[in-house]
């Protein structure tokens, strides 16, 4: 067996792609059964016994073409205005009757269908005309109507990648091909002037077309959706417009390859359910994953081609095109089929694809260049297993993804801003299952933050369409999204802040969220989070959850956490050294994990230590916001009860900082604690920034860390 490089195949364009599949197709069934095929890299390989000199005179003096016609399309050789279009089929029925035959009686069967009409079928009419040619139609033919169309009980189907039934707008495939047959075959160019340079312009042609070991002349002639750029249009060449061109086998041997995707008709196993298209690796489009992606773009369906790298006949990959598997499972582990662009992405990161698939294409048929479809390349997709996107099954609890994307899919009536959170949170689990990274998996939880933040303030919008909060989603994105920066650690420390009593988590205070039902609160009064700067938004949180504590009867406000920042970050953010969006970004996404299982996770002994700028006026005033009031300052003394003050944080948030330095020193004196001193510099502006700080959680060690920058030890003295 010769293992011949077909380098003229790719991946992409899909024109290429296709060819791949009318080169193996066609090769099984006319030449050498045995032939298999794989993708080594961007090249299609292909194991037969024959040469490569073979292939070549296969192609040229032997192939015989798959009779391809439309009868039910305007302009495509069967009414009385096409002349031309029928003067093509006409010649390619006479030149050879064996080579031909196929083809003769595929034409005369669909006049047959045709009758004496003088304009193509329109709705109705045209539905029985298919049913019609699949009565009378030739058993070669089958396979072309199995992949123009499908009769379901409604209406026709048609698969994207043959446009409307053999036809994209004015553009009849079927005549195109008959006309590329007729440029390429030594029986119709011996009536050509110079046949026999003709026929060498062929065989240069077809050897482009296998090997791209030669420069093939191109005709000035339409390639539809297969190859955008030789599709001509606006810009295509260095005049305003630039003319289609296209090698002629080119376009014979994709159209040949069309066939491998016959569609089939599925139903649903489901009571009522209707009969449906069911199309090979064919989904609605998802507008994401690729940068040219622009909203209200039209796009017809998104298709993904399988490459495989194991030599495999052609019956197994004919197989695979009629019956492949493509899908994932939700939260329960119940099997879900794709039916988007952005679920193939996630069958393909679980490893719910057949075996055997390396990879994937992905194209979208986009309207662009006018009102034309073009086969847009959105790339390749390794079928790797990808174990963080697994994650995304605690989005479908409840049907909270579900839910959120129905409610957000009609652009035209949905306000844009949960629009563009639901886009976001598409495109970051999207990137997820490209790349299974941490970095998308923290991109995909600040997506879910920025949506539920949207929820929290579109009351209107989530009552009309009874979206329920996010929540519970478990300490492992905690884990995984982590990147040891200062201000994930904030971020973590203050989202793991609990509730005591009626005084909720710190979820509450960001959003309408009832921590005792786990649902929207209707009446909040402690959700005060607004559009202003972080520092002022964790000041006014720290000075409601005051607020409610002493409404509740509570002496202190609860501050406890299951999570610490270390001093260094803390520090990090009085100097205002850490990106302030990114805390908030992180705290929203943060919120929604369930901490209240979560065992305190303290930070390292090496991450306690005091740097040596930490602010002394953040250490006094720390003493005063300890959960619960308690201050032990060595492990084996006697718990100390720091009574609360209130009127500190509104004394900072109105720059009085000096003012609420003195009220600390008073309240710690008067609980049994001496400061060193009060007379701390420290800017009046940054008041805001101070009392921000001190709602964020520190372990226990580093408070007696802190307490010795200013407090005076009793026992030395």
């Amino acid at each position: 067996m010769n293992q011949i490089s077909l380098r003229g195949c790719a991946p992409e364009p899909l024109i290429h792609y296709l060819k791949a599949l009318g080169i193996l197709r066609l090769v099984a069934e006319q030449l050498n059964p045995q032939a298999r095929a794989a993708w080594v890299g961007d090249t299609f390989m292909l194991e037969t016994e024959k040469t490569k000199e073979d292939l070549v005179d296969f192609f040229l003096n032997h192939y015989r073409p798959t009779p391809l016609v439309a009868p039910w399309n305007g302009s495509s050789g069967f009414y009385p205005k096409d002349v031309k279009q029928r003067e093509f089929f006409m010649t390619l029925c006479k030149a050879n009757e064996e080579r031909f035959i196929d083809y003769a009686e595929t034409f005369a069967a669909g006049r047959l269908i045709v009758g004496d009409r003088e304009v193509q079928p329109k709705a109705e009419e045209k539905a029985a005309m298919l049913q019609a040619a699949r009565q009378v139609f030739p058993d070669k033919a089958v396979d072309w109507l199995d992949a123009a169309f499908v009769l379901g009980e409604e209406k026709p189907e048609y698969p994207p990648i043959l446009g409307s039934g053999g036809n994209d707008g004015r553009l009849d495939f079927t005549v195109n091909y008959a006309a590329r047959l007729l440029a390429v075959f030594p029986e119709t160019l011996k009536n050509e002037k110079k046949p026999q340079e003709k026929i060498r312009q062929s065989n240069t042609q077809i050897r482009a077309a296998l090997f791209a070991d030669e420069i093939a002349t191109l005709e000035s002639a339409a390639v539809g959706q297969y190859h955008p750029a030789g599709a001509g249009g606006a810009n295509a060449s260095q005049g305003a417009t630039g003319g289609s061109y296209v090698n002629p086998w080119d376009f014979i041997l994709a159209l040949e390859g069309s066939l491998m995707l016959a569609s089939a008709t599925v139903r649903q196993l489901a009571t009522g359910a209707r009969t449906k298209a069911s199309f090979p690796f064919t989904v609605h489009n998802s507008n994401i994953g690729y940068g040219t992606a622009t909203d209200n773009e039209k796009v017809r369906a998104e298709i993904w081609l399988p490459l495989w790298s194991r030599f495999t006949g052609y019956a197994e990959i004919a197989h695979i095109f009629k019956e492949g598997r493509v899908q994932f499972s939700d939260s329960k582990g119940k099997i879900k089929p794709v039916r988007t662009g952005f679920d193939f992405a996630r069958a393909i990161a679980e490893l719910g694809v057949d075996r055997g698939i390396d990879a994937f294409q992905r194209y979208a048929f986009i309207e662009r260049n006018g009102q034309a479809n073009l086969a847009t390349p959105l790339g390749v997709f390794e079928v790797r297993e990808r174990p963080l996107v697994s994650l995304i099954h605690q989005l479908d609890r409840g049907r909270w993804l579900d839910s959120f994307t129905r409610a957000s899919s009609d652009e035209k009536k949905t306000p844009p801003r949960f629009v563009r959170a639901r886009k976001r949170i598409e495109e970051a689990i999207f990137q997820l299952c490209v790349t299974g990274s941490p970095e998308h998996l923290r991109e995909t939880l600040l997506a879910l933050g920025a949506a539920e933040a949207e929820l929290a303030n579109g009351e209107r919008f989530r009552d009309d369409k009874n979206l329920r909060p996010l929540k519970d989603l478990s300490l492992r994105w905690v884990r995984e999204c982590d990147d040891h920066s200062d201000e994930f650690k904030i971020a973590t420390s203050l989202a793991a802040i609990s509730g005591a009593g009626k005084v909720g988590s710190l979820r509450s205070n960001l959003e309408p969220f009832d921590s005792a039902t786990r649902n929207w609160s209707q009446r909040s009064t402690s959700a005060i989070w607004s559009a202003a700067a972080l520092e002022e938004n964790l000041a006014a949180v720290l000075q409601r959850r005051s607020i409610d504590a002493r409404s509740q009867g509570l002496s202190h406000p609860p501050i406890t956490s299951r999570r610490f920042a270390s001093l260094k970050a803390v520090n990090a953010f009085l100097k205002r050294e850490t990106d302030d969006e990114k805390i908030e970004g992180l705290l929203r996404g943060l919120i929604l994990i369930d901490w209240t299982n979560a065992e305190p996770f303290e930070p390292k002994v090496e991450t306690r230590a005091v740097p040596p700028t930490l602010s002394r006026a953040y250490a006094l005033l720390k003493m005063l916001f300890l959960p619960e009031g308690k201050f032990q300052p060595k492990p084996d003394a006697e718990m100390i009860i720091i009574k609360h003050e209130p009127s500190i944080i509104p004394l900072l948030r109105a720059r009085r900082v000096s003012d609420a330095l003195d009220v600390a020193a008073r309240r710690l004196r008067a609980s049994g604690v001496m400061p060193l001193t009060t007379d701390f510099y420290l800017r009046e502006e940054d008041g805001a920034r101070l009392a921000s700080a001190l709602l964020i959680p520190i372990d226990e060690p580093s408070r007696r860390a802190v307490a010795r920058l200013v407090l005076r030890d009793e026992t030395e003295e």
